[in-house]
């Protein structure tokens, strides 16, 4: 009966559905027995309080949960593995409009004439590796305002450092998303919110033990070292109201998103 019970609750994890992104599977160990969650869904969080603007849409490579009002998305979600850090395809730079959005959504001529860069959430040196995946990381559902600094600086760095992680790793597993405030500014006939701040959060089993970190950056051009950046899991939760990595058995959960280990990440 119990191994019947086991049973039943590896079919129920791995009926949920897979994206296909890297075709692996991870096994989460729980009370003595292996859960076997699917490629694609281990890295989605689910909400801890009610959002009225959520619509979730599945690309190749991401999963980008969309927010109508603020036309950017609540979060994006996505695995990046060692082999998905390089590849042959170049940069796509045409920026359209999610053909998957539902409702209003931004418009390339948006940025024009402001002094915001068109930000990457899911970046494009992540998307090297597929056509499919390249373009449809410059769907304007995965972009946000961006001060040009703050872009091409301090967020560059922390992109490259979880390639680094991917890389050293092998697998790890990104949630990020902007911080807006309830009433911000806009930019565009379309009124693209402008994040006061953008939120990280890396999940990785470093050779057999789960740890994650989570990291907080202003939108703007000042320039820190990552480790200011820094905060657990916990801690990004409670500003965005989301649970990072619900399927993993309770206690881990609990115990990486507490804390962070900066020797383990390498952060100085």
């Amino acid at each position: 009966m119990i191994l019947a019970a086991v049973l039943s609750v590896a079919l129920i994890v791995a009926s949920i559905a897979t994206k296909g992104k890297t075709g692996a599977q991870t096994e989460v160990a729980h009370t003595g027995s292996a859960v076997v969650v699917p490629d694609g869904a281990l890295e989605i969080p689910t909400y801890t309080r009610a959002r009225e603007h959520s619509q979730q849409i599945e690309h190749k490579a991401y999963t980008v949960d969309y927010n109508e009002e603020w036309r950017l998305a609540n979060w994006v979600a996505y695995p990046l593995t060692a082999e998905h850090t390089k590849g042959p395809v170049e940069r796509y730079n045409k920026f359209d409009a999610d053909p998957q959005v539902k409702g209003a959504t931004a418009q390339w001529w948006d940025y024009k004439h402001t002094t915001y860069d068109r930000g990457h959430l899911v970046p494009a040196g992540d998307m090297k590796w597929d056509e499919t995946a390249m373009r449809e990381c410059f769907y304007l559902s995965n972009i946000a305002p961006q001060d040009h600094t703050f872009n091409e600086g301090d967020w560059n760095y922390l992109e490259n450092r979880v390639r680094g992680w991917a890389n050293f790793f092998g697998e790890v597993y990104v949630v990020c998303g902007p911080i807006v405030s309830k009433h911000p500014e806009t930019i565009g006939e379309n009124c693209i919110a402008v994040p006061d701040s953008f939120f990280k959060v890396v999940l990785c089993d470093m050779r057999g033990e789960w740890n994650a970190i989570g990291f907080i950056c202003p939108n703007d051009p000042t320039h820190h070292n990552l480790s200011h950046y820094c905060r657990t899991v916990d801690e990004v939760e409670r500003i965005t109201g989301l649970d990072f990595f619900p399927l993993l058995p309770d206690d881990v959960e609990k115990r990486i998103e507490a804390e962070y280990d900066k020797d383990a990440w390498r952060i100085r």
